[in-house]
């Protein structure tokens, strides 16, 4: 979990295959950061930042489909990773079931 005293939820590490959509663009990807409120997708299609996306992965809690907005990029040579930071805008009670619940299995809470 980061440390981060910005941070308003509990954020983890993970592994997850991404795909979605938004702006004309289909998204592939993984998803390495994931908390309440939103996820860092590492991938090399981008979207603009304030567009929404629509969300679809799995986890081993249940499929997770949901609204988001691309808040900030990260791209370039100085990117450890290159991808997107996207918050959750719109989860219905299962997908937030299901980030809740995997966030309390990484955690060990």
């Amino acid at each position: 979990m980061d440390g981060d005293p910005r941070r308003q939820h509990r954020r983890v590490s993970l592994d997850a295959k991404f795909h979605g959509g938004g702006a004309s663009t289909n998204l592939h990807g993984r998803i390495t950061d994931l908390s309440g409120s939103g996820l860092f997708l590492v991938t090399k299609q981008f979207i603009p930042v304030g567009k929404q996306v629509h969300l679809e992965f799995e986890l081993d809690t249940g499929r997770v489909d949901a609204v988001g907005e691309v808040r900030w990029i990260a791209r370039g040579s100085d990117a450890p990773e290159q991808g997107m930071g996207i918050r959750f805008l719109r989860l219905s009670s299962a997908s937030a079931k299901a980030i809740d619940d995997a966030l309390d299995a990484l955690t060990g809470t």
